[in-house]
């Protein structure tokens, strides 16, 4: 049954656990507490996936969708497990809630709930090895992204269907009876290796663009998407943008060059960050953001990222949006904040009033930039300081300015306020001068 409940839902460490809140607040939570956070995210997007089949069982091809999920959840449960708790799958569960919630109608046929589950299903599909062929509808001249493998790019010969295969010949896609477009690097064993390469082109001008992967250590890799329609979110929809090779190339050199940063000087941070983030939107053509930085509580595990090519300052938003995913899925565990609707206040980072849950998602994020630079400091560097005392300075205030307010904040919101508040005292000079 693909809609049942993930038995290993309860998180396997209680929040009363000694360290537990300590730990998140520094942001070094331990293995323990980052598989707790996973499978609640799981279990959201599981939710999520229920109320869309609620919504949309008696929609043509919704079933075919569902049985080949189930079937890959029965095969390979690994695989069904890593693509539901995926930000991919998060942001887009999350919209078809939202239309839902409005009342608005999918605009397009590239936007329509069935299309969307028609391509996770050939993604895990894909990945688990499991022989299949599903229809995909696609609008005019509309790609068909796979989430988490890449994108075949259509011709524009008007609406229509594609049909994702894979059988003993291999994976491909299949339109208007042309020969298949052979789909590379898809599987679980096969991606990494890929690398991104392997750009297929068909007899009817598709062209498929693998994701591109990029290795950090053994067991640590992540997803370079500029492909996801969502992937800067759920407001808007961005056209996919297979990126260049130079480009693809020069992220690759950054991340390599951040992560050892990361495993040298901060391995602690290097497991968090190892255990959290799954995809990198290069924000490098993406226009009209203005962000350095940026990360979507419904895709956890995402980090939008500026081209920085300093390793340091790159690791520096590795940890800040590793946390806010952290933040994001413990509100799948637990309640933080119970402010009346329409709360704003002022934040130390903005000339606007935020609501509550931004003031404590930037208060615990901007708490573990500043310990990251704080242990740079630690370790000799010269411009750690600056850097350092503004971010402890910045976090020191959103905490105080939310423990001002103990009506907005829950018994668990409070503490995590506590625990926020016991790492910045630990930081003060003795006898607090």
């Amino acid at each position: 049954m693909i809609l049942r409940a993930d038995a290993a839902g309860r998180a396997p460490i209680p929040p009363t656990a000694p360290g537990y809140w300590e730990g998140l607040a520094a942001g070094t939570p331990g293995p323990e507490v980052l598989a707790a956070l996973r499978t609640a995210r799981r279990n959201r997007n599981l939710l999520l996936l229920r109320a869309a089949h609620d919504r949309h069982r008696a929609e043509r091809h919704w079933s075919e969708a569902v049985s080949l999920l189930g079937e890959v959840r029965r095969v390979r449960p690994d695989v069904f497990a890593d693509l539901l708790g995926g930000p991919e799958a998060g942001a887009w569960l999350a919209r078809q809630a939202q239309r839902s919630w409005s009342g608005r109608p999918a605009p397009c046929t590239a936007d329509a709930p069935v299309t969307g589950l028609a391509r996770f299903a050939a993604a895990a599909a894909l990945r688990a090895g499991v022989d299949f062929r599903i229809r995909v509808p696609v609008a005019e001249g509309s790609t068909v992204v796979l989430p988490g493998l890449g994108a075949a790019f259509l011709p524009d010969s008007g609406p229509g269907t594609a049909t994702v295969v894979r059988d003993r010949q291999g994976a491909g896609l299949v339109r208007a009876g042309e020969r298949p477009v052979g789909l590379d690097g898809v599987t679980d064993e096969g991606a990494e290796a890929a690398g991104g390469a392997g750009t297929t082109h068909g007899d009817d001008g598709t062209v498929w663009h693998p994701l591109p992967r990029v290795r950090l250590a053994d067991g640590v890799a992540v997803r370079l998407d500029s492909l996801d329609p969502l992937r800067l979110g759920t407001a808007t929809q961005r056209p996919p943008r297979p990126l260049p090779p130079a480009e693809r190339a020069a992220w690759e050199q950054r991340l390599a060059a951040a992560w050892q940063v990361l495993v040298e000087r901060h391995p602690a941070r290097a497991e968090t960050v190892a255990g959290t983030l799954r995809v990198v939107v290069p924000l490098t053509g993406e226009r009209g953001t203005g962000w350095r930085s940026a990360s979507f509580g419904d895709a956890t595990g995402l980090a939008a990222l500026s081209a920085i090519d300093s390793p340091v300052e790159l690791a520096a938003d590795l940890v800040h949006e590793g946390q806010h995913s952290l933040v994001y899925a413990l509100t799948d565990l637990l309640t933080l904040l119970d402010a009346p609707p329409g709360s704003r206040t002022g934040v130390p980072w903005s000339d606007l009033p935020r609501p509550p849950a931004a003031l404590l998602q930037g208060a615990a994020a901007f708490l573990v930039t500043a310990g990251f630079w704080r242990e740079e400091r630690e370790r000799g560097s010269s411009a750690a300081g600056r850097p350092y005392a503004h971010w402890r300075r910045t976090a020191r205030t959103a905490v105080a300015s939310l423990a001002a307010r103990p009506d907005w904040t829950t018994a668990d919101g409070r503490r995590l306020l506590d625990a926020m508040g016991g790492v910045l005292d630990s930081w003060e000079p003795r006898g607090g001068t």
